[in-house]
């Protein structure tokens, strides 16, 4: 099966040859793309497929080996992110990409009508989102653009990579400062040794990130909350609870004395421990069971909630919500792995 990774690359090549948010208007766009990336050898390898149009003298035509450009892409994508030791060379290649976007293209049909009269033109767009703080305009593109924009956007937050607008253009960043050194944080890491260590839980961990990509916020985070616990139930002894798994992985100091884990989260420990004048913290088991608290009232829980006045207030779980914790999850697997070594 298709790393996660390799998956999203595929989404992205779907959109970008869909027409709806990016057109490519002459022959000399996809030649652009790739050579101001560093990767002519690879238009050089696919040029056929990536231009558009031939021409009888003045004639423009529509040439017909174009309709093969999803595979070419799908490969470029590919070839670029497997065959480099880090997400640079991926990243020089989406900047590039998204460099050649139109603001007018990545609008709804219905924004770009009701404003018109105002913004008729992509230099008007532009001066529009310049008068703007980059926020702001970030925040008015993402409320009023096309599906197809919304699902790259996310696609490229799976790869660690995040779009901003910047003096009124759209701009590439890593999403992190974990993308920009590429500190082992590329996904596909943690699924090769989750498949080995706990092929349940790379299944979850894969379920978790291709929810995010298709917006389902509540099962993205009811599988943050399941890799937390299959993790733990991994490590725990057959008789006792998921949180004396987690006691076990813990690399708290003097944490293995204490009897009754429960007794962390209650802050009763140290009493149980009959020691005086000495108070452990036990900050590394606080953090991951709490984060397993918080994916599960926003994850399962989330349509639970205290009673008011006959009112039910329950969470309001956004996406925002599932990439901080699916961010955060992937933290804790990583220091899992790494405290193993």
């Amino acid at each position: 099966m298709d790393t996660i990774e390799e998956i999203t690359l595929s989404k992205i090549a779907a959109i970008l040859t869909k027409d709806t948010i990016f057109k490519v208007r002459n022959n000399s766009v996809w030649e652009r793309i790739l050579s101001i990336s560093g990767q002519s050898k690879l238009f050089d390898s696919y040029q056929n497929k990536l231009r558009p149009f031939y021409y009888n003298g003045t004639w423009e035509n529509h040439d017909l080996e174009y309709s093969g450009c999803y595979s070419a892409i799908n490969q470029i994508l590919k070839t670029v992110y497997l065959n480099s030791p880090s997400l640079e060379e991926l990243y020089l290649l989406f900047e590039s990409i998204i460099k050649e976007f139109e603001i007018g293209l990545i609008l709804s049909e219905k924004y770009m009508e009701d404003t018109y009269y105002l913004y008729s033109s992509e230099r008007e767009i532009t001066k529009m989102l310049e008068e703007l703080s980059n926020e702001d305009a970030l925040e008015l593109i993402l409320a009023n653009a096309k599906k197809d924009f919304l699902d790259l956007h996310k696609s490229l937050q799976i790869l660690n990579l995040d779009l901003v607008i910047e003096n009124g253009e759209l701009c590439l960043k890593p999403f992190t400062l974990q993308g920009a050194n590429e500190l082992e944080r590329k996904g596909s890491t943690i699924l090769d040794w989750l498949k080995v260590k706990n092929p349940k839980v790379a299944n979850l961990y894969v379920e978790a990130l291709e929810n995010y990509i298709n917006g389902k916020v509540i099962s993205c985070i009811s599988n943050c909350r399941n890799i937390i616990l299959g993790i733990c139930e991994d490590d725990k002894d057959d008789d006792t609870k998921w949180l004396k798994g987690l006691q076990k992985i813990s690399t708290d100091t003097y944490i293995q004395n204490v009897n009754v884990p429960k007794n962390i989260i209650d802050n009763t420990a140290n009493k149980s421990l009959g020691i005086k004048n000495v108070e452990f913290k036990f900050a590394r088991f606080k953090l991951v069971y709490y984060l397993y608290s918080l994916a599960s009232d926003l994850g399962p829980h989330a349509t639970e909630g205290p009673m008011l006045d006959g009112v039910l207030y329950t969470e309001n779980t956004t996406m925002a919500d599932a990439l901080w914790i699916l961010r955060m999850t992937e933290d804790f697997l990583l220091w899992y792995k790494q405290s193993k070594v």
